[in-house]
């Protein structure tokens, strides 16, 4: 069930106006039913597979504070079965490569399972709880509230990855229905909705193309804007339904984009591009690996470790790693700028418009140009790049 069909603009309706009209104290208890309806519907092995993982977190939740052994054996059921079913393809791709080199028979074949519905959102939020619970800050919740915050359908299949204090202290304060709820609800729904169905799709029409040889630079130059501006509004659309549709509700959930073209250098491109993927990566992979609080060499592999994650987090296949990893170059390259040829700028050049205006389009064209990498494979992404920079 996608938020552009028919079928969620029912669903989410009815459920809604159920929702207000019930007692305070079922509400809860409705909206998780609700949640779990829709994922059913959607998809009712990936319903009790995300069921079972979820009873037994929450089960280990309740003895985890201070027991690290706990905190790793319990991470380790759901990130296993995540990396299951998202990269089996790609480990099945990586063996029909080796097998023939060592000429080994008889042929190995992995299975290719069905992607379950919202499967990497789910297990961010299942990691983020249980280090958190492990750390002992933040508070248990019961049963209900945590299943409610598992399955809460406005941001199960596509996010924004939302944080647990946030969302239980809006489920403990929630009290009766407000206009406002409603109005800016609407309205990032409807903005969502046309930045999908209108200015995504009708930018597809020229992206789509990105796979087609034999074009002119110019032409591909006009492609590759055209997929830049349609993932942003493609990506960004859904983020505003899922907010516009949980904050019906009640709940204000965490924004995933501030106009992150308009940034003038690629790191404050990423605080403001997917922002809760790129929070929970540096919280839970970047700080953890030491962050930039060690040596250079350390900080240089510490970014690549996550950009490359975050690369492969996209889809398990080479190509969105090599994105990643791009980005990761693009991340050193500004931090040995800032610490060597930045302070020899005079201050009131680097707070000037056109400076401003310069480093913009900079990083604009460097995250244009690494969309190449995203949607295409290597040899097309060379073949583009050429004809990019060479005019004909």
């Amino acid at each position: 069930m996608t938020f552009t069909t028919w079928f969620y603009g029912i669903f989410l309706i009815i459920s809604s106006i159920l929702y207000w009209f019930l007692p305070r104290r079922l509400r809860k208890h409705f909206l998780l039913t609700a949640s779990m309806v829709f994922l059913i519907y959607s998809s009712p092995s990936t319903f009790l597979l995300l069921l079972g993982l979820s009873s037994f977190a929450y089960v280990v939740s309740i003895k985890i504070t201070d027991r690290r052994l706990v905190l790793i054996s319990s991470l380790t059921i759901p990130i296993m079965v995540l990396l299951y079913f998202k990269y089996i393809g790609l480990a099945s791709e990586i063996l029909s490569k080796i097998i023939p080199w060592l000429n080994i028979e008889p042929q190995i074949t992995l299975p290719k399972p069905a992607l379950p519905l919202g499967i990497s959102f789910y297990t961010f939020k299942l990691i983020h709880y249980l280090v958190e619970r492990f750390k002992g800050s933040t508070v248990q919740g019961n049963y209900i509230q945590f299943l409610l915050y598992i399955f809460f359908f406005p941001i199960l299949p596509s996010g924004p990855i939302e944080r647990w204090p946030n969302f239980i202290k809006q489920t403990i304060e929630s009290k009766g229905f407000q206009w406002k709820y409603l109005s800016e609800g609407l309205e990032r729904i409807i903005t969502g909705l046309f930045k999908k169905l209108v200015l995504a799709d009708i930018l597809a029409m020229y992206s789509d193309k990105i796979n087609t040889t034999g074009l002119s630079s110019k032409v591909y130059w006009i492609i590759v804007y055209a997929y830049a501006f349609r993932i942003y509004f493609d990506f960004s659309g859904y983020s505003d339904i899922a907010i516009g549709s949980a904050r019906i509700f009640g709940y204000k959930i965490i924004e995933n984009f501030n106009n992150p073209y308009l940034k003038r250098n690629i790191s404050e491109f990423w605080k403001n591009w997917h922002i809760s993927l790129t929070s929970w990566f540096r919280d839970y992979v970047f700080i953890p690996l030491g962050g930039s609080r060690g040596s250079f060499s350390r900080t240089i592999l510490n970014t690549f470790i996550v950009m490359g994650l975050i690369g492969l987090w996209h889809g398990g296949a080479v190509n969105f790693v090599i994105w990643g990893m791009y980005h990761g170059a693009g991340l050193i390259l500004l931090r040995i700028y800032s610490r060597l040829i930045c302070p020899k700028i005079p201050q009131v050049y680097q707070n000037s418009r056109f400076s401003y205006l310069v480093s913009n389009l900079v990083t604009f064209h460097f995250v244009v140009i690494g969309w190449v990498f995203f949607t295409t494979d290597i040899s097309q992404s060379i073949y583009i790049l050429q004809k990019l920079f060479i005019w004909g």
